[in-house]
C-alpha cells in the first residue's frame, strides 16, 4: 500500500482506497460519518469500540505538541463514544505510543527489568506530583511525567462513561506499556473495569504477564480488565528477532498460538466464575473454535451471556457472521471501529491486509489437516473391508 501511495500520489491513492479497503475497515473521517456507521451496527445488536489509529514506532517521535494533539483526539474519542444514541456500554482503544515516545518506552522496559517501579509512584505522578524515577535523565523524566498526566486526563474523562482498552504493541516496549496501564488500573478500577490491558497470545511468554496481572489486581485491590488477542505484529517481531540474533518470541505455528489463546481464555473464565466482580475479559478473536470454546465454558461455569463479565470482539469488516451470530444469541459483541483520514488509518489498513493473509493461511492449514484426517479414516476403513 505504501508503494502504491508513492506511485499514485496522495489524492489519487485516497480516491482509490476510500470506496474499497477504507470503506470496509474504517467507520469514516468525522463524527457524522462515524454515527451513520455506528447506527447501522446498533440495529444489528453490535456495540462500538472506537479507535483513533495513532501510534509511533522507534525513530518517529514527534514532540510534546504532537502528543498533546493526540491526547485531544483521544478525548474527542471519549466524547463521541458515550454521547450518541448508538452508545451502549461503549469501549474505545488507546495506544500508549500516541502519548509517550517509543524510545522512552524501550528505555523504561530495560530499566524496570533491572528494578521494577512502584505503581504508587506512577499514580502519584499522574496526580501531578513531581516524582523522580530511577534511571531517567532530566529530559526523559519531564517527558514521562507529561505523558502520565496525559494518560490520567484521558482516564478521568472516561471513568463511568467509556471503557478504555489499552493496546499492546511490540515486545521491546510492551513491559513499559503494561506498567503505565496497571498504574491506571490501580487508580481508576477500584469500582469496575474502566481501564483494560491487552495480552497477545501469539507470544510464547504471554501467559506469565497475564497471571502476574491477576495476582497484582488481587493484592492491590482493583478490577482487572483483559483484552485477549492473538496479535497483529507477528511478521515484524520475527524479522527483528532474526536480525538481532535472539530467539523468535512468537509461537512457531498456528496450532501453538491457538493452544496459548485457549489456555489463557480458560484461566480468565475460571477466575471470573469464582470472582465475578474481580475481572473482566473481551474475547477478541476471529477464530470460530475459540469463540465456541468460550461460549461452551461460559455455560459450564454458569457465566451469564449478558452479565458484563465476558464479551466478544471482532474488527469492523471482518468475521461479521461470527459477530452477528453471537449478538443473536444474546452475547455482548463489540466491533473495533477505527476512524480518521486515509493517511491517518494507512498503518492500520496495512496491518489488516497482513492479518487477512495470516487468517487465510490458518484456514488453509486447517483445511489441509481435515483432508489428511479424512484420507486417513478412509484408508483405515478400506483396510478393514
Amino acid at each position: 500500500m505504501s508503494v502504491a501511495r508513492r506511485l499514485l500520489g496522495r489524492r489519487a491513492f485516497s480516491s482509490l482506497l476510500r470506496p474499497t479497503v477504507y470503506a470496509q475497515f474504517v467507520a469514516g473521517e468525522n463524527e457524522s460519518e462515524i454515527s451513520q456507521s455506528m447506527e447501522k451496527m446498533s440495529l444489528l445488536g453490535l456495540r462500538p469500540m472506537l479507535a483513533v489509529p495513532i501510534e509511533e514506532d522507534l525513530g518517529e517521535s514527534t514532540g510534546e505538541k504532537k502528543y498533546d494533539d493526540n491526547m485531544e483526539a483521544m478525548l474527542e474519542c471519549v466524547q463521541i463514544s458515550h454521547s450518541n444514541t448508538w452508545s451502549r456500554d461503549p469501549m474505545m482503544q488507546l495506544k500508549v505510543t500516541a502519548l509517550l515516545s517509543p524510545e522512552l518506552c524501550v528505555k523504561l522496559t530495560t530499566l524496570i527489568a533491572q528494578q521494577p517501579y512502584d505503581l504508587n509512584l506512577l499514580v502519584r505522578a499522574m496526580d501531578g506530583e513531581q516524582i523522580n524515577f530511577p534511571g531517567l535523565d532530566e529530559s526523559d523524566l519531564a517527558h514521562f511525567l507529561c505523558s502520565l498526566r496525559r494518560l490520567n486526563q484521558i482516564a478521568e474523562a472516561s471513568v463511568n462513561k467509556v471503557r478504555v482498552l489499552v493496546d499492546a504493541e511490540y515486545t521491546y516496549m510492551n513491559p513499559a506499556l503494561s506498567l503505565v496501564t496497571m498504574a491506571m488500573m490501580k487508580k481508576f478500577n477500584k469500582d469496575g473495569a474502566w481501564i483494560w490491558n491487552t495480552y497477545q497470545c501469539y507470544l510464547k511468554e504471554s501467559r506469565s504477564p497475564l497471571l502476574e496481572a491477576l495476582r497484582l489486581s488481587e493484592t492491590e485491590g482493583f478490577c482487572l480488565g483483559v483484552k485477549l488477542v492473538r496479535g497483529a505484529y507477528m511478521d515484524k517481531e520475527r524479522k527483528l528477532a532474526e536480525k538481532q540474533g535472539r530467539p523468535d518470541p512468537v509461537h512457531k505455528c498456528w496450532e501453538d498460538t491457538n493452544d496459548s489463546y485457549n489456555g489463557s481464555l480458560d484461566v480468565m473464565l475460571e477466575d471470573i466464575s469464582k470472582n465475578p466482580e474481580s475481572s473482566r475479559i473481551i474475547v477478541a478473536t476471529h477464530n470460530e473454535e475459540s469463540v465456541r470454546r468460550a461460549a461452551k465454558r461460559m455455560e459450564e461455569l454458569g457465566i451469564a451471556n449478558d452479565g458484563g463479565s465476558v464479551c466478544f470482539g471482532q474488527l469492523l469488516g471482518m468475521c461479521d457472521h461470527v459477530s452477528l451470530t453471537l449478538a443473536k444469541e444474546g452475547y455482548a459483541v463489540y466491533k473495533s471501529v477505527p476512524y480518521g483520514s486515509v493517511d491517518d488509518t494507512l498503518p492500520y489498513l496495512m496491518r489488516r491486509a497482513q492479518e487477512n493473509q495470516t487468517v487465510l493461511q490458518g484456514i488453509r492449514k486447517e483445511r489441509d489437516l481435515l483432508k489428511k484426517e479424512l484420507f486417513r479414516r478412509l484408508t483405515l476403513r478400506g483396510g478393514r473391508s
